[in-house]
């Protein structure tokens, strides 16, 4: 029996991140998802927007067909 998993290459917050402190975020996704750790990656408000800056995924937790990750955001390019 298997199941689906989508590879990320990037964050699309849709503006529903939780801040955890002044640089670290929470966010959950619907589905299993797959993301890098221990990398930067760009990160976007929205899938169609340009990314504002990059984090790094400290943390992924898969369960009841939701992902929960947490990042620190390491660089800001522009202000959403």
């Amino acid at each position: 029996m298997g199941f689906s998993v989508e590879m990320n290459w990037e964050i699309i917050t849709n503006k529903q991140a939780e801040r955890l402190d002044e640089r670290n975020f929470r966010l959950i996704k619907d589905n299993y998802q797959m993301f890098p750790l221990d990398h930067p990656l760009p990160i976007h408000t929205f899938a169609e927007k340009v990314p504002f800056g990059k984090a790094v995924i400290h943390r992924v937790e898969w369960e009841s067909h939701r992902t929960t990750i947490e990042y620190e955001l390491v660089s800001l390019t522009s202000v959403n």
